[in-house]
This record gives structure tokens, C-alpha cells and sequence, in this order.
């Protein structure tokens, strides 16, 4: 139980941070309000939300007593939107905003009129939490994503404890929603534990929200359900808010150090009631509880700024003194003979050792502790040189089994994990299961595969929920890979984005070293969603991922397992990135031994000289591996047909926004003309949208004589084949575009061109019809095998 010393010590810190939080939104100048407030103390544009604030605050300094007392670490993350001047308030006030920022930030009223000037100022900081500021591991005004990302950080960190405060909107939001069956993952025996807070103070920007106008046995109802302990805090009770949370805090970690102790002896523990705090203050509370006839205080009209007319506005500025007045700041600090900056001896009990402290918590900065992975031989694992060029094999599998090296080999460091929204099996990566498990914390039963407690697999149906926790995962110092149905990919493509923006941000500040890139796995391709049919086509991801930062995003399309092997190796190896990686799962041929397979993910483009001639008429090129297969069959058929004409092949599997292959191609396009030849037509089989290939290559001089093929929204349930004929990718639609790039060039006569394309066209009625009454395709299809 918190002595009243303790209370004492919580009121006054959250006076001094919601003092400076109001700050932040309001001043330019006179930040300790030394002397009232005048007019043009007052920024010329408002920016900031300020009902959020005093509740950040307020579970802030709660979280730096249970520091102090139990000297554990503690991560703080915030989910609830644009509440960053309550974080920078206590960066300040704990001297982390100074460690990081000596010159800038230093820890004296010049360092307070810093993060005052500078709040949501042009060139200065942002109004949600940033990677620029200490201790960050996500933004916070994403919505949603806090509770999974909070999960992930906490996995193979045995001691730390995540703070995740949820704001009442926030759990609105579907990744928020499924982030709470996390608790069936998280293992206490070898993890950490989240301790989630849920900030009900009632209103969203305009309205109420859902837990906001429920009752105290709906929401313990609901959350007892979902598999967690309650408590509550109100500030609407008559005992003292303060002593209320000091109580659920000192009641949380006693559960959590519970579950954790049983599950360490060697209990099994099944079901683990983690806590919960659904904590009830106003939103905007301790500010201006009306104005200009309205309600403010406990109401939607405090979530952004209040009062918000001060500059001009003399009835607006006499309330601003009052209000600011009222935290009696004056009475918290004081200044040396030095300059430096000297809080009330209370707030100071607060204040953890320096690396203990909120801003300082070495995990918050994945780049100091990334430990590289052991990486499996390739060379064990490779479809080696006895391997026929054409003999078919399955590239997820060969990932599967590099990721089940890769376990075996990092078994001591605990720094890899899968999360794969149930999909580990159907995506052909179940090698892993030879050295590790899904992860279960809830009964098992006997005829239950592949699970345990300690398993490596996070495997749960939510996209948001497990990309979360790779978020949380890699940021933090480790190695994870996401793979996922490529059609649904797309519903964690703002989390992607949020991811991205992440990364880049934290590459300009110096206190953040790389961080273990984020690998996201697209398998079960559109090429053969033949059975599930036309709702479970979709490319979009890669499209999407090639318009952000080539220095971020790479999209690795490998043409086959030797490939995948390779590529699967780089991604592991990149730091800062969000690579994707796009892989099939069903048997295709394998084409280049393991060296000709190093050297293509050097370059990220090859010419493959075995499949081609020497001074081409016409250039062949693919990106992706069932188109590869496609355009080598074409190869095939082209050259019976036209035994003089020469066809070079060109295979691409990388690309970035920046171009194609490595980036010196993106930087200097012509030198395309090395592949693509200086006046040859070119006919690009492409796995995804066409438009993507397009914009890539808008600068290309040479694109007026490229013909790009690709899905083009066509496609139900149908053949595996018929998918590339519907959407114009099938080899038969490639002989017809060669054939025309050669009859545009002279190579070929025009009634050579007519009858070749009579011909294929023919191939595709007979096809059709074969289909439509045998229901599956054509043993020359089926049975196709590379010949050169």
C-alpha cells in the first residue's frame, strides 16, 4: 500500500508534467509563468490535444514508483492519439530529453522553453509520440496498434514489464480488438508481461465512446472473458483517485510476479489471468472545466485545444493564467546559482536511476542489443548440382527449412520467432515444427500438433494482431518474419506504412542504431487462388510497399528455391527495412544452381545465359516464379516456331522504388540497356499489377518498347493455368507478344506473325473447351518439363 509520502510525492510530479504539457500547447515565451500571461506569450498556431494528457501523465508517474520500488524495467507505450506533450513533459522532468540532447534540451528553464518553442512547430517536434523522442518504440496516434506492439516487445525479455496505456477510442479499432487474445501467447515462464490500461475517460473528438457509457460489471464481464484479472480505478469514487491506482499498481505486479514465479518453478500454468486496469478519470481533467457556455472538462470538447482563442480572445487568456496558475508550478523547482534546474525533493523520489528511467530503458533502442543470427549453410540446404535445371521443387518449403536451421542454431539467444497468422502449415513452412511449436498458454489437447508453451510460432487469425507484434519484436533488438496469404497482406498495409515511417524517422537521430529488419512473406500467390477463387487474388501489398523509400523497402521476388534460399539470407541480414519477400507454395521448376542464385540476389537482375542468345531480336524478362515458368515454356514454344529467331532472357528479383535490380540501375535507368538491349522489344511477365512495373520505370527511355503483362483483375475459381490465361501471362499470350515484337522489328514476315498467332490463339479455345469439360488442364501443361 502507498504511504501518504508516496501520494504526496505522485500529486506533485503529475502537477509539474501537466503544467508543462499545457506549456507546450499554449506559450512561445514566459513557459514558467513567472508573470501573467499577456497576449503575445501565446503561440500564433494552436496544435495539440490536450484531454489525453493528465491521464498519460498521471499513469506515468505511477509507473516510475513501482520502478523505484521493485527496480525492474518498465516500457511505456501510448496508444491514445497526439498525448505527446504529456511523454516529453516527463522525458524532461526525468533528464532523459537532456542525456539525449544536452545542447539543445539542457536540464534548465532553456531547456523547458526548447520543447515548449518547439511543439508542433515547424522543424520541431510532432504532437504524438516519435522515434526522435526517447524511450519511444511507436507513434501513438496510429490507433490500434499499442497493445500488440507492447506484446511483442515483451516476448524473450523475461524481466521487463510493458505498460500499455489503451485509450477508450483506441479499443474501438479491430487491431486493437483482437490484440487482446495475445494473452494466449505469452509465455511467463520464458517472456516478459504487458500490463494494459485501459484510459476511459469517455470521449472520442466529438463523441462518446463504447466503453465510456458502460458500467463496471459490463467491463469486467468482457475483459474476465477475454481471460484477464480486472482492476479498477475511478476518479469518481470518494477514495482519492491517487490511492486508488497506487493500489491497482501494486496489486498488478503482484499478480504478474505471481504468474511469473508458478510458471519459473516449473508449474504449468494454464490460463494465466494477467491484470488489467480499466481506469476511469476525465478527459481533460485538472484543466479549464468551462468555457464560452460549454462543458469542457469530462466531455469530448476538451480533446483538442480548449480555449484555444488566447492570442486575442482577453476572456480565453484569463482563464489560460488561471488554469496554469492553478498547478502552482513555482512551488515544484528551483534554480541553482548554476542555471541548472532542481525539482522538488519528492518529485525527485520519483525519478528511477538513470537507466532505469523510462527514457534511458536500453530495450527502447533495439540497435544497442541486436544480436545476429547463427545463419544456417546454404549449401546443406540447396537443391544442389545434381539438381536438373527444370526439376521441380517447392521454394516455401526450402525457406521453411532454412527458418528451421535458423531455430536450431539461435536456440540459446531466443532472438527469432514466426508469426504467421494460421497459416504456418498452408504456406509449406512446417520444417519449422521439426525444432520448435506454436506457442499456447491455453489448454492443449492430446491430439492438438505442434503446440506447447514455449513455442517460437506466434500463431493467431489477425493480421494486425501478429504484424503488431513483429513491430514490437524487431524494434526492440530481434528477428522475425510474417507470412501471410498475399491477398491479405493488404490488411496490415497502413501497419506497414507506420512500421516504415518508423524506421526512417529513427535513421536521423543519433541515439538509434539499425534495428533488425521487419521480413514480411507473401505466399499462397494470385497465380494459384485457382480453387479459392477470385476474392483471394490480390498483389497489393507489393505495389503499395514500391511508392515508400527504396533504402526501406525491397521487394525480393525470387524465381525459385535456390533463390528463395538466398534472398531469405539477405533479408535476415538487412537492418532498417521492410523487406517482402514473395514466394509460391506449390511445385515449380528450379532453374539456377546456388552460385548463379548468389550472384542474381547481388544484383537483383540476371541475364540467364543458359536460356539465351547471343545479339537478341527480341528480349524476354520475368519478375516473379510462376511467370518465370510461363515465359521459359514460351521460350520453348517460340523457338519451334521460329528456330532463327534470337530471344534473350532476363530475369528480375528485386525491386524498390527506385528501380529495378540493385540501386544503381534505379539511379541510372539506362543502364536497363545492358538487359533490355538499346533498341530490342521487350515483353516483361510480371507477378503483380503491371501499373507497378510502369511506374517504376516512367524514366526508362527504353519503356515505349516494353510490353508489360501482369495480373489484371481477372480470374475465379478455375484451372491452375487458366488463372495466367485469364489475366494474359500464360505462355501462349508470351509467344503472341514475341511474335509481334518481332514482326514490329522486320524480323519476322507478316504472315509468319499472323499464323503464330492464329496459332496460340487456337491453344487458348482449345484449352477452354478442355477445361470446361474435363475440369482440370491439359497433360502438356501439366507435364511440361524445360528443354533447351
Amino acid at each position: 500500500m502507498a504511504t501518504q509520502k508516496e501520494i504526496g510525492a505522485l500529486k506533485k510530479l503529475v502537477r509539474a508534467s501537466n503544467f508543462l504539457s499545457v506549456a507546450q500547447i499554449y506559450l512561445k515565451q514566459n513557459v514558467l509563468l513567472q508573470r501573467d500571461l499577456a497576449h503575445e506569450d501565446i503561440k500564433p498556431r494552436l496544435l495539440g490535444h490536450w484531454g489525453t494528457c493528465p491521464g498519460i501523465a498521471f499513469v506515468y508517474a505511477h509507473i516510475n514508483r513501482l520502478i523505484c520500488k521493485h527496480n525492474r524495467p518498465f516500457l511505456y507505450l501510448v496508444g491514445p492519439g497526439h498525448g505527446f506533450p504529456a511523454v516529453q513533459a516527463n522525458l524532461f522532468i526525468e533528464g532523459s530529453l537532456s542525456h539525449f540532447y544536452p545542447d539543445t534540451i539542457p536540464y534548465a528553464e532553456a531547456g523547458m522553453k526548447q520543447i515548449c518553442e518547439k511543439f508542433s512547430a515547424a522543424y520541431g517536434y510532432p504532437s504524438h509520440a516519435n522515434p526522435e523522442a526517447p524511450g519511444q518504440i511507436l507513434e501513438g496516434g496510429e490507433l490500434g496498434y499499442s497493445l500488440s506492439v507492447g506484446y511483442g516487445a515483451a516476448l524473450d525479455n523475461p524481466d521487463l514489464i510493458n505498460v500499455v496505456l489503451v485509450g477508450d477510442g483506441e479499443s474501438e479499432t479491430g487491431p486493437l480488438a483482437a490484440s487482446w487474445y495475445a494473452n494466449r501467447l505469452l509465455d511467463p515462464k520464458t517472456s516478459g508481461a504487458v500490463l494494459p490500461i485501459l484510459h476511459i475517460n469517455g470521449y472520442k473528438i466529438s463523441g462518446p465512446t463504447r466503453l465510456g457509457r458502460m458500467d463496471d460489471e459490463e467491463i469486467r464481464m468482457e475483459f474476465t472473458g477475454l481471460g484477464y484479472e480486472v482492476l479498477f480505478v475511478d476518479d469518481e469514487k470518494e477514495e482519492d483517485v491517487y490511492e486508488q491506482m497506487a493500489t491497482a499498481m501494486d496489486r498488478a505486479y503482484e499478480i504478474i510476479n505471481d504468474i511469473q514465479k508458478r510458471a519459473r518453478s516449473g508449474e504449468d500454468v494454464c490460463k494465466p489471468k494477467w491484470p488489467v486496469i480499466a481506469m476511469r478519470t476525465a478527459k481533460g481533467w485538472t484543466g479549464t472545466k468551462e468555457a464560452d457556455g460549454k462543458k469542457l472538462e469530462g466531455n469530448c470538447d476538451s480533446h483538442q485545444v480548449i480555449i484555444n482563442n488566447c492570442a486575442k480572445d482577453p476572456e480565453h487568456l484569463r482563464l489560460l493564467n488561471e488554469w496554469m496558475a492553478s498547478y502552482g508550478f513555482d512551488e515544484l523547482y528551483s534554480i541553482g546559482e548554476d542555471g541548472k534546474l532542481e525539482f522538488d525533493k519528492e518529485i525527485q523520489s520519483l525519478i528511477p536511476r538513470e537507466d532505469l528511467r523510462i527514457g534511458r530503458q536500453i530495450l527502447s533502442y533495439g540497435g544497442e542489443v541486436v544480436r545476429p543470427l547463427n545463419k544456417p549453410n546454404l549449401d546443406e540446404l540447396s537443391y544442389g548440382a545434381e539438381t536438373a535445371r527444370g526439376q521441380r521443387g517447392v521454394s516455401m518449403n526450402k525457406m521453411g527449412e532454412w527458418m528451421r536451421d535458423a531455430f536450431r542454431l539461435n536456440a540459446e539467444q531466443k532472438n527469432l520467432r514466426i508469426f504467421s497468422p494460421d497459416e504456418t502449415y498452408s504456406n509449406q513452412l512446417q520444417a519449422v515444427f521439426e525444432e520448435t511449436s506454436r506457442a499456447w498458454q491455453w489448454p492443449i489437447k492430446e491430439w492438438d500438433n505442434d503446440m506447447s508453451r514455449d513455442g517460437r510460432v506466434m500463431e493467431l487469425l489477425s493480421e494486425n494482431l501478429l504484424f503488431g507484434m513483429l513491430h514490437g519484436y524487431t524494434v526492440t533488438g530481434r528477428h522475425g518474419m510474417f507470412p501471410t496469404y498475399e491477398a491479405f497482406a493488404q490488411v496490415v498495409s497502413s501497419m506497414c506504412d507506420q512500421y516504415c515511417k518508423y524506421v526512417y524517422a529513427s535513421q536521423g537521430v543519433p541515439f538509434r542504431k539499425p534495428v533488425p529488419s521487419c521480413n514480411v512473406v507473401l505466399s499462397s500467390l494470385l497465380e494459384r487462388q485457382d480453387h479459392n477463387g477470385y476474392s483471394h487474388q490480390n498483389p497489393s501489398l507489393l505495389g503499395a510497399m514500391l511508392e515508400k523509400h527504396p533504402t526501406i523497402i525491397s521487394a525480393y521476388l525470387p524465381a525459385d528455391g535456390n533463390s528463395t534460399l538466398c534472398y531469405t539470407e539477405k533479408a535476415f541480414d538487412d537492418r532498417d527495412k521492410l523487406n517482402v519477400i514473395v514466394a509460391g507454395k506449390k511445385e515449380l521448376p528450379q532453374w539456377l544452381t546456388l552460385e548463379e542464385a548468389r550472384k542474381q540476389t547481388a544484383e537483383g537482375i540476371m541475364t540467364w545465359d543458359f536460356a539465351s542468345d547471343e545479339n537478341p531480336d527480341v528480349v524476354l524478362a520475368s519478375c516473379g516464379d510462376y511467370v518465370t515458368q510461363e515465359c521459359m515454356a514460351a521460350l520453348v514454344i517460340i523457338r519451334e516456331l521460329l528456330p532463327k529467331l534470337k530471344v534473350r532472357f532476363v530475369n528480375i528479383s528485386e525491386l524498390t522504388s527506385d528501380g529495378v535490380g540493385s540501386l544503381k540501375y534505379g539511379q541510372n535507368p539506362t543502364l536497363l540497356d545492358e538487359f533490355f538491349t538499346e533498341d530490342k522489344g521487350v515483353v516483361i511477365n510480371y507477378h503483380g499489377y503491371p501499373n507497378t512495373i510502369h511506374k517504376l520505370l516512367f524514366n526508362y527511355p527504353g519503356i515505349k518498347r516494353c510490353r508489360v503483362k501482369g495480373y489484371v483483375e481477372e480470374g475465379s475459381t478455375t484451372t491452375p493455368f487458366d488463372m495466367g490465361v485469364r489475366n494474359g501471362t500464360s505462355r501462349y499470350h508470351l509467344v503472341i507478344d514475341m511474335a509481334y515484337k518481332a514482326f514490329q522489328q522486320g524480323v519476322i514476315t507478316d504472315a509468319q506473325h499472323v499464323e503464330i498467332t492464329t496459332d496460340m490463339l487456337q491453344k487458348l479455345v482449345d484449352h477452354r473447351n478442355y477445361i470446361k469439360e474435363f475440369g482440370v488442364d491439359p497433360k502438356e501443361i501439366t507435364d511440361w518439363v524445360w528443354s533447351r
